[in-house]
């Protein structure tokens, strides 16, 4: 496809951090004028925007109204609960120009199953064991079958909260039954149906991609901390934060992991084309964990990461228009990265996430933490008494780039320590014990 208009009006759908550096990035362009639809008062993005408006992402017409009333020339989609709608469809039934999956193949995120069959049916073998069920007694039999070592998973999307782990989550075979007891009768993830797989262990790492067609850029890896205490110790959250090394790997990879990775992720698009006859477009990432077995592929997601995309955009030297205009053109320019290294790291409610929709109660000068080289990122907005409030989110999030992992650290801790009130945070995130 070539886009044979100039794009002068870009509107980005979502709320949090990950739209925020999005729409930093594209304020680069001075002759870009940049709109976002939110389904709360981010009060950073409002900052940044030339217009916005709040609605739920779960009303696609409202997205495509307000697409048409801004005359719109391109739209990102960075958020899932519109890509599960299918917004990207609607959107294109109309002649706009979008960035983002289909329905059909936003199900490689918003449905474990699908995306584990597929890649099963085309023999991608890179997986753990696993089954899925309808049958909540038959999947609480395969646990036993695998000694109750396993990892248990909604199908659909529960904003990162939803997967559960044998050792971790779950200390025994009972909290194991129970838990699968609790995604039937409460249809958590938005269905009586769960996934089954044995537990890995290893080092988890993420590479996000934009990808249009048979065109593809990759990015540099990525290690989040998705536990809310120090040394991966207690409840899953959303991620409490992330760190990149120079270059495209991590301290404990090697070239042949990250280019096993991609392979794994070229195949599965693969599959999806030839499955359903149906190209993908979007920003795509691929979750792995590196174990003694082997690379295995933890899930995907169709949007960028949340925290991984502030350490991704924060070296990314272009201007995110210009890479995907020229994917859409099917001109191949590389993409420029800083050789730095970055850290991001979580500030939260002390009751996170135990208690969802808590007030952040902070104080901080903006100012004095960037002039030390961080930059502050919110996943949090506004209620109606002016508080800055989580919601279903996390809270505000601090990025800083170095020479090294340690020094983007060190940064890091600085600007935290500067800041005033109740909050959580995990202190080891870019530290020796946590770089493997």
């Amino acid at each position: 496809m070539t886009v044979k208009k100039d794009i002068k009006r870009v509107l980005v759908v979502g709320s949090w951090a990950k739209e925020q550096i999005t729409i930093e990035n594209i304020r680069k362009k001075p002759d870009v004028k940049v709109f976002a639809y939110m389904d709360t008062k981010n009060p950073a993005i409002i900052s940044l925007v030339d217009g916005y408006k709040i609605g739920g992402f779960d009303k696609k017409e409202k997205i495509v109204n307000y697409v048409k009333e801004q005359k719109i020339d391109l739209v990102l989609v960075t958020t899932a609960m519109p890509l599960s709608i299918g917004v990207v469809d609607a959107l294109e039934k109309e002649n706009i120009l979008v960035f983002g999956p289909t329905k059909k193949a936003a199900k490689l995120e918003n449905d474990k199953a699908f995306a584990r069959r597929l890649m099963k049916k085309h023999k991608i073998k890179e997986l753990p064991e696993f089954k899925i069920f309808r049958d909540q007694y038959k999947a609480i039999n395969y646990a036993e079958k695998l000694d109750w070592k396993v990892a248990v998973k909604p199908i659909g999307l529960t904003e990162g909260l939803g997967v559960k782990i044998y050792g971790d989550q779950l200390k025994n075979q009972d909290n194991v039954v129970n838990y699968i007891h609790q995604i039937f009768n409460k249809k958590i993830g938005g269905d009586a149906k769960v996934l089954i797989e044995e537990k890995l262990e290893g080092n988890e790492f993420a590479i996000q991609c934009f990808v249009y067609g048979n065109h593809i850029i990759t990015t540099p890896a990525v290690q989040d901390f998705k536990r809310l205490l120090p040394g991966g110790k207690g409840p899953n959250t959303a991620s409490m934060g992330s760190y990149s090394d120079k270059g495209f790997l991590l301290p404990f990879m090697k070239q042949g992991d990250y280019l096993k990775a991609v392979d794994i992720i070229m195949k599965t698009l693969k599959a999806f084309k030839d499955e359903t006859g149906e190209d993908c477009k979007g920003f795509l990432y691929g979750q792995f964990m590196k174990t003694n077995s082997g690379l295995k592929l933890i899930e995907y997601n169709f949007r960028p990461g949340d925290p991984e995309w502030m350490n991704t955009l924060s070296v990314i030297d272009d201007n995110l228009i210009d890479i995907i205009r020229y994917l859409m053109d099917e001109v191949e320019k590389p993409v420029h990265f800083e050789e730095k290294a970055t850290v991001c790291k979580y500030i939260v409610p002390k009751s996170y996430p135990k208690i969802m929709n808590q007030v952040l109660d902070v104080k901080f000068d903006a100012k004095k933490i960037n002039d030390l080289g961080v930059n502050i990122y919110y996943s949090s907005g506004l209620d109606n008494q002016g508080r800055l409030r989580v919601g279903c989110e996390r809270g505000i999030a601090f990025v800083s780039k170095d020479d090294t992992i340690s020094k983007a650290n060190k940064l890091v801790e600085k600007a935290i320590s500067m800041i005033e009130g109740n909050f959580h945070y995990r202190e080891d995130i870019g530290t020796k014990e946590t770089i493997k």
